[in-house]
C-alpha cells in the first residue's frame, strides 16, 4: 500500500505541475524544474510538462516517510 495515497487517488495518471505542487509543498516553477532535471517524472508535450502521478508516488513510496506534520518530502 501507498504511503502516498492521495497522489495517485486524487490526480489522473497525468497531472500538471500546477495540480502537484501543492501535495509537494513546492511551486508549479519548482515541479517543472525538477522535471527537467529528472527528478521528478514527467514528459512536455506541446511545450507543457505533464508529471506522471503513479510513477512520482512510487517514487515518493521509496522515499523517507513524512514527519510528524503528514506533508509529503519535498523533492530537491
Amino acid at each position: 500500500m501507498s504511503a502516498y495515497p492521495h497522489l495517485s487517488e486524487s490526480l489522473p495518471q497525468l497531472a500538471t505541475p500546477d495540480e502537484v505542487a501543492p501535495l509537494l509543498s513546492m511551486t508549479p516553477l519548482g515541479v517543472v524544474r525538477q522535471c527537467r532535471a529528472g527528478k521528478i517524472p514527467g514528459v512536455k508535450i506541446a511545450g507543457r510538462w505533464l508529471v506522471h502521478v503513479r510513477k512520482l508516488a512510487e517514487q515518493l513510496d521509496g522515499a523517507p516517510m513524512p514527519d510528524a506534520g503528514g506533508a509529503p518530502p519535498k523533492i530537491r
